[in-house]
């Protein structure tokens, strides 16, 4: 795979060897911890569980973790273009790893070691920090506003008045599409943000970055359907509410004070599809959808951490 030129020879091993314990340590305390969460948001949600009455359609799984992998793939990448943008392309591979593994803190608590571990590694690839704050500060707005976006259209007028949509879909759509310029202007206004410098932005990588993140919620919203029909009797009526309420889970998860979002995603998700679904088969596929995610994040925590074994001694140039 070609590299950009000007890539930094970054000794990924550098430090003694009780950093390395450390890591290997602290890896193994989130990916516990994670479990810990899962295990008890199912306890929480047992009472509605005993109701469960699911439809099972093995075969839809199949596309769902395509997709899952493919959006998996996805984020990390467009999240990658963010970086190029402002001036910092690192490989392919090495964005996945830092991405990867920042990713799996993000279920501890406030959120703090997700957001110091993505500028850590990344700044172990050369990036200054400034810019790599910067990218994850622009990723979470993307997200969002896609999320927004699609909630907008798909979210019933039953939880949100007609109105309210039209006025939440434009917004974002409006924020997404003038991203490019808004950015210009607050380089162009707060002068010490030089992250955010007007005349580092290369306009082509950011639209293709909005485009990817676009993407990957398009794909996300693939393997939602997916497994729902997997789980659930849905017909192509309950499309649009299925799509609702995954997306206002995300949204409220997004703004919520819980790690990832957790419990308050699946809260909401169950409120707006028990009417429809019955109130145990919504939690049951609320809950599955964030064991799901969590399984296939293992799965890239797991290749993130092998190619930073395979590729310790100097990232690529």
């Amino acid at each position: 795979m070609a590299d950009f030129p000007g890539t930094p020879t970054t000794d990924v091993a550098d430090g003694p060897g009780w950093r390395e314990a450390l890591l290997t340590a602290l890896r193994w305390i989130v990916g516990l911890a994670t479990i810990a969460v899962l295990v008890k948001v199912g306890i929480d949600q047992a009472d509605d569980l005993s109701d469960v009455d699911l439809s099972l359609t093995p075969g839809w799984l199949v596309p769902g973790a395509v997709l899952t992998v493919g959006a998996g793939l996805v984020l990390p990448l467009a999240w990658r273009h963010l970086l190029i943008a402002y001036g910092w392309p690192i490989p392919r591979s090495r964005a996945l790893r830092a991405w990867c593994l920042s990713q799996a803190t993000r279920y501890l608590p406030t959120g703090v070691v997700a957001v110091a571990s993505r500028l850590s590694l990344t700044a172990a690839e050369g990036v200054p920090r400034s810019v790599a704050a910067a990218s994850l500060a622009l990723e979470t707005v993307l997200l969002l506003g896609w999320a927004a976006l699609l909630g907008a259209i798909f979210i019933p007028s039953s939880v949100l008045p007609l109105l309210l949509r039209v006025v939440l879909g434009a917004a974002a759509a409006v924020g997404l599409v003038t991203l490019p310029w808004t950015l210009r202007l607050v380089g162009r206004r707060i002068p010490r943000l030089d992250a955010l410098a007007p005349e580092r932005l290369q306009r082509r990588q950011l639209v293709e970055a909005i485009g990817l993140f676009g993407v990957n919620t398009l794909l996300r919203a693939g393997r939602l359907l997916a497994l729902a029909a997997a789980l659930l009797a849905i017909t192509a009526a309950d499309v649009p509410l299925v799509l609702g309420a995954s997306y206002a889970g995300v949204v409220a998860g997004m703004i919520g004070i819980t790690p990832a979002g957790i419990g308050v995603r699946e809260g909401v998700i169950t409120a707006i599809l028990a009417d429809r679904f019955g109130i145990g088969d919504a939690a049951a596929l609320a809950v599955l959808l964030r064991a799901w995610d969590f399984v296939f994040e293992l799965g890239f925590l797991a290749v993130a951490t092998w190619f930073g074994r395979t590729g310790r001694q100097t990232a690529p140039t």
